[in-house]
């Protein structure tokens, strides 16, 4: 279980409707040592449909600008 008791914003650094990109992209960061969260990750599948609502890889505000640069250079745009 995530703790959020310290009200650290979160930031979106990458966001698909395809579920594989999403834990890949999640997966690098995490491996990476950066802590990543996945937001809307079943949103889609509550409507019917996989593309209704596209999924997004969260990070602390503060690492945002580092994790954008490592999704990008993986080609993760």
């Amino acid at each position: 279980m995530v703790d959020f008791e310290d009200n650290e914003p979160l930031e979106a650094v990458f966001q698909s409707s395809d579920p594989v990109r999403i834990r890949m992209a999640y997966d690098f960061l995490q491996q990476g040592g950066m802590e990543a969260f996945i937001f809307d990750g079943e949103s889609s599948r509550l409507l019917g449909t996989t593309s209704a609502i596209e999924a997004r890889v969260m990070v602390h505000a503060d690492r945002a600008a580092e994790a954008r640069y490592r999704l990008k250079e993986l080609g993760f745009t």
